[in-house]
């Protein structure tokens, strides 16, 4: 707050002055004034460092400013909502004293909206002290997404440091939002059918094919969610990418005291190439993953899941996974206890987990989605989707979208992130009469060999 009130007091001051433009509105025309926190920003490019931790420059989302800029290949993004309007753009910012640092400044629309394109050269001149420096008039045609690039022409060698961005308004209408986060919105669709069904499904099936260039670093493709937990692929850094299967206890441990030591998932079985271990923070439970994973960009990954009810008030929960129509993969057997329910469809998301990269779009074709009755013993294809996402408000994270593919009419399909505009398209297609050609018998016999070697695992995760 004191930042923002200092650079309404700075703007004040300053008499928004600029020799360099002509027919610039007068300072009483103003009738708005809108401030964006500089660590609203990215580094771009993006990159990680050999911890796979993302660099950039001063760690705009944690820190109050911009700064630490030492890196000349480096520039700092800003992608604003903004509402049609006339404004007058201004950088508060300090260079240190006697050093001067040359920018090229292009501002651009992130998708069509009519705008002609800025770019000019802006000089930053240092007082060793908090200055206004006026950059641009705008006139913004349309409301939607612009982005504003700083891209050093000298070095800025550690000496600047950007407080905010100052928007004068001259139109009534005018409005520049900054939006809360830069990760990216988390996008869903849960699955049901059109065809009669009873909703108990011993076994679930669907497949993913993440497009190229759709894969930026800390992206969850949640394939198959359901009651107890989630199945799905990861990019989790520059080489590596995971398939997660993931199962939570029937209490909280982090948050319910009443948890007992019968509460907790406990290992069944899993394959050599599985890592096991518990997890917390979104509810606690047991995971296991696959780091050796070689998806890939363009090819199918094929998920199955089973659920078997015991005797003793829990099931047993089983995942395999294939790449680009290559053999099955088993992942693990989870025992889930107080549960005796069979699947009652499932859903998917698609979200960014960890990383300051929501300008980058995230991408992801869900398909040929099926349960297995377990009474009938017949396929049911999932050919509707229901929609939800998170943020979504106006002048927010409104980048997403959701629904049957413009490209392939037989695949739903969800992205996240970019700065582009909302798009929902329809939530169902026909009826597929092609199930998934399984031998559920050899897959229900591994399932047989996890219940014997279960006495194996007994404690691994013993929680207290």
């Amino acid at each position: 707050m004191k930042h923002i009130l200092l650079s309404v007091a700075l703007l004040l001051l300053s008499g928004f002055h600029s020799c360099s433009e002509t027919n610039k509105p007068s300072e009483d025309e103003i009738l708005n004034t809108f401030t964006v926190p500089a660590n609203k920003g990215y580094a771009e490019p993006f990159s990680t460092n050999e911890a796979g931790v993302s660099v950039p420059v001063g760690w705009p989302e944690t820190v109050d400013v911009v700064s630490q800029w030492t890196d000349k290949e480096k520039s700092v993004v800003w992608y604003l909502y903004q509402k049609e309007g006339v404004y007058d753009f201004y950088l508060d910012n300090e260079v240190a004293k006697g050093k001067k640092i040359a920018f090229d400044l292009n501002i651009s629309e992130c998708y069509d909206l009519g705008f002609n394109a800025i770019n000019k050269k802006v000089e930053l001149r240092g007082t060793g002290e908090y200055n206004l420096q006026f950059c641009t008039g705008i006139t913004i045609p349309k409301t939607g997404y612009y982005r504003y690039e700083l891209k050093p022409i000298s070095d800025p060698a550690n000496a600047i440091t950007i407080r905010s961005l100052i928007f004068n308004s001259f139109k009534p209408e005018g409005q520049v939002n900054h939006t809360d986060y830069q990760s990216s919105p988390s996008v869903h669709i849960n699955f049901s059918s059109t065809s009669p069904t009873t909703k108990k499904y011993d076994w679930l099936y669907e497949e993913i094919i993440v497009p190229e260039g759709g894969d930026p670093l800390a992206t969850f493709y949640m394939a198959i969610g359901f009651y107890r937990g989630y199945f799905g692929i990861q990019t989790n850094s520059d080489t590596e990418r995971r398939v997660l299967f993931s199962i939570w206890d029937s209490k909280d441990a982090e948050n319910d005291k009443s948890i007992n030591a019968s509460d907790y998932v406990t290992l069944v079985d899993k394959d050599e190439a599985t890592t096991v271990n518990s997890f917390g923070g979104e509810g606690t439970g047991g995971q296991s993953y696959v780091k050796t994973a070689d998806w890939k960009t363009g090819k199918p990954v094929k998920f199955l899941l089973n659920v078997l009810p015991q005797k003793n008030n829990s099931v047993v929960l089983s995942a395999w996974y294939s790449v680009d129509n290559g053999p099955w993969n088993y992942v693990a057997s989870w025992r889930a206890p107080h549960e005796k329910r069979y699947f009652d469809g499932f859903h998917s998301f698609l979200e960014n987990y960890g990383y300051t990269n929501g300008q980058l779009r995230r991408e992801a074709y869900y398909y040929n989605a099926w349960g297995h009755e377990a009474e009938s013993e017949k396929w049911i294809n999932f050919n509707k989707v229901r929609f939800s996402n998170t943020d979504g408000k106006e002048g927010q994270r409104v980048d997403y979208e959701q629904g049957v593919s413009p490209k392939y009419p037989d695949r739903f399909y969800m992205s996240s992130g970019g700065y582009t505009p909302t798009i929902k398209t329809a939530d169902e297609m026909p009826l597929s009469v092609t199930p998934p050609q399984i031998d559920i018998k050899k897959f229900t016999e591994r399932v047989n060999v996890a219940l014997e070697n279960e006495s194996k695992y007994k404690g691994l995760l013993q929680k207290k």
